[in-house]
């Protein structure tokens, strides 16, 4: 009796033995399965953290980039001083209007990349001074690339304005072009060293300025030339003779431009003059 007791628990040690030994392997497998989840799972987070470290990086990069911008001189903080001919307003906008008449024509004007708004005083105030509206538009991290649709707040904000002309320099005016393709409520456009992206201007029926200056460093002269097939046929056309990239605003000299024959403030004088002639000329 003893012997078939001890019999039956080898009996069942044995079997015990056996099925340990044959799930020993199913074990082993799940905790190599569990260790390589944990160590995909591992590497997957990794991953991410290197991914998102690039992410902010860039994004840190082009945020010191971006406001490593170039600053109002004398000239211009001295044109954003109001007198009795020009109010100047600077809030969301920077904005010149003329006093004592009644406003109907305004420019909106897109800064170029990495400038300052307020550089362009000089220029924009000579305009207004003629009796006309102008508002230079402030863009994110001074690149009109990230919001090239802003021209639509200054519409809407003066509803006195019966005709809008927009305008920008370098990236500002290609950017200016862009917006005013898609907004029938824009009747010209004014580039300053600039051109557009594509032929988006061809047959809108909007009248183009084109003024660039002979001694500038930064444009594509090529791209500039080869522009003139994707602007309307009667686009008008100024090159400024001596004047080069920089002196369009006063923020100093841009890095890569040419030097100058003619001093900042004819270069400015001179385009200023087209500008209002062009203006004038808006129906």
């Amino acid at each position: 009796m003893k012997d078939d007791v001890k019999s039956k628990g080898r009996d069942l040690d044995d079997t015990f033995s056996i099925t340990m030994e044959l799930e020993r392997p199913l074990l082993y497998d799940e905790l190599k399965n569990e260790e390589l989840i944990k160590e995909e799972k591992n590497k997957n987070n990794n991953l991410i953290k290197i991914i998102t470290g690039i992410i902010v990086i860039g994004i840190v990069g082009l945020f010191i980039w971006a406001n490593d911008s170039y600053k109002p001189q004398a000239l211009a903080k001295e044109a954003l001083i109001s007198d009795n001919t020009v109010e100047v307003k600077i809030d969301k906008f920077i904005s010149f209007t003329p006093k004592n008449i009644e406003v109907t024509k305004g420019f909106i004007f897109y800064p170029g990349a990495k400038v300052d708004p307020e550089s362009y005083a000089p220029l924009c105030r000579k305009i207004a001074e003629q009796g006309y509206e102008v508002v230079i538009v402030k863009m994110p991290m001074n690149l009109a690339i990230l919001s090239y649709n802003r021209g639509e707040k200054v519409i809407n904000e003066y509803s006195n304005i019966k005709n809008w002309v927009v305008g920008g320099h370098s990236l500002g005016g290609t950017m200016a072009a862009k917006f005013a393709s898609e907004n029938t409520a824009v009747d010209g456009v004014v580039l300053l060293s600039s051109y557009p992206i594509g032929d988006e201007l061809k047959n809108m029926g909007k009248e183009v300025l084109s003024i660039w200056g002979s001694k500038d460093g930064i444009v594509n002269f090529e791209k500039l030339i080869k522009s003139k097939e994707k602007l309307p046929e009667d686009t008008t056309y100024v090159e400024i003779e001596g004047a080069n990239h920089s002196q369009f605003g006063d923020y100093g000299e841009q890095k890569g431009d040419d030097s100058p024959i003619i001093n900042r403030e004819e270069q400015i004088d001179i385009a200023a003059k087209d500008i209002i002639n062009f203006i004038s000329t808006i129906k």
